[in-house]
């Protein structure tokens, strides 16, 4: 068997027998090129690059979680672009889940949480949770209720009437488009600002 390594300026090509076997991180790679060189069959060579990739894999996992906290999804993403083997992804992040590092029910809440505290509302939260995990898009609506919007609505229009006359047309219109920007329902959003 014949193994060949092409460096390109961030990944690097392993060629085995003249065919693309697949594309390497260079960098995270360059201490382990003389075993895959040695390798003597593609089983072995499979199987050394899956040792490899839980292993670089889980070294980068574990820096981006000891930063903050992340979903499955964004550090399948993360891992992805390394170059990692999806079989390498899948064992690392179960284990992850297994030891309680990474909890995308935890990471939602704490997520939404956030986003309430920025003043935004469920239909804008909702839509940034299904960019990062979309099965978690549900547990927005269980999280805000109908009197939180109403309260941070509240809020939004005294923070925005401040210097302004409140009863003015234009400037209900104004605030009407800047609170459906921030996602809050619009039924709520009538109520306070054409019915009170």
């Amino acid at each position: 068997m014949n193994i060949e390594i092409i460096d390109n300026k961030m990944f690097s090509e392993v060629w085995v027998d003249g065919e693309l076997y697949r594309e390497i991180h260079r960098r995270l790679y360059k201490n382990h090129l003389r075993e895959i060189l040695r390798t003597s069959s593609k089983k072995e060579l499979s199987d050394l690059f899956l040792r490899i990739d839980v292993k670089i894999g889980q070294g980068i996992v574990y820096k981006l979680l000891s930063l903050r906290g992340y979903m499955k999804s964004e550090l399948k993403g993360k891992l992805t672009r390394y170059r990692i083997a999806p079989a390498a992804i899948d064992a690392i992040l179960s284990e992850c889940e297994k030891l309680g590092y990474v909890d995308d029910k935890r990471e939602g809440k704490l997520f939404i949480a956030r986003e309430k505290r920025r003043g935004m509302g469920p239909q804008m939260i909702a839509y940034k949770l299904q960019q990062k995990a979309p099965e978690l898009k549900a547990m927005v609506r269980e999280g805000i209720s109908d009197a939180e919007q109403t309260e941070m609505i509240k809020q939004w229009i005294e923070k925005k009437t401040e210097h302004g006359d409140f009863n003015d047309i234009k400037v209900k219109q104004r605030l009407y488009r800047f609170l459906i920007g921030k996602g809050f329902d619009d039924h709520l959003i009538r109520q306070e600002l054409f019915t009170t």
